[in-house]
């Protein structure tokens, strides 16, 4: 059988779900979801820092429940996120997940292949991380530019994940190759 590989752009089914690859990492797959899945706030809470994706209750949703429900960790490769906020500052540092969302610096990167949304997407890319501005977070407005909400607001949620090859290679060829 033949090895069909996926280029950016092109779509694939996940366990039910639509994923578009963004990109080829050392051969295997970061993929968005096609669609939007719902809306929910970055963070519950609404205080200094709640724009830290690491102690987002949106990350520890997508890790834990969403993981759980939806996902295999031996079809996925756990991916370090830069939490360098909009303004440059390094304060946050890194994260590490096997469920993420992009960076600004991602979004722009990959915008041919991101869909617009009804709703602002949210991305993980804090605005500042000063007292003070430590409750903004970077979004994909409709329209396609880069905007700031407050933490507490209720966005569009498409999640980022980095599949391994093997397993999604073997899954296209089964849904494209005809049976003889």
């Amino acid at each position: 059988m033949n090895e069909i590989k996926l280029r950016p752009g092109e779509e694939f089914v996940y366990n039910g779900i639509r994923f578009i690859c963004l990109d080829i990492i050392d051969g295997n797959y970061l993929a968005i979801t096609a669609e939007c899945w719902c809306k929910k706030r970055f963070n519950e809470k609404y205080e200094d820092g709640c724009n830290n994706w690491k102690k987002s209750t949106l990350r520890r949703f997508l890790n834990e429940d969403v993981l759980e429900e939806h996902f295999n960790t031996e079809h996925l490769i756990k991916q370090t996120s830069d939490l360098v906020a909009d303004n440059g500052d390094k304060a946050y540092g890194t994260c590490e997940d096997y469920i993420t969302l992009l960076t600004c610096d991602q979004y722009r990167k990959y915008r041919d292949y991101v869909p617009l949304f009804e709703e602002c997407m949210w991305t993980l890319t804090p605005w500042r991380c000063d007292t003070g501005y430590a409750n903004i977070v970077r979004s994909v407005h409709p329209a396609g530019a880069v905007y700031d909400i407050t933490a507490n607001y209720s966005g569009g949620l498409a999640p980022v994940c980095l599949f391994k090859a093997d397993n999604l290679i073997l899954r296209r060829q089964a849904q494209l190759i005809p049976a003889e």
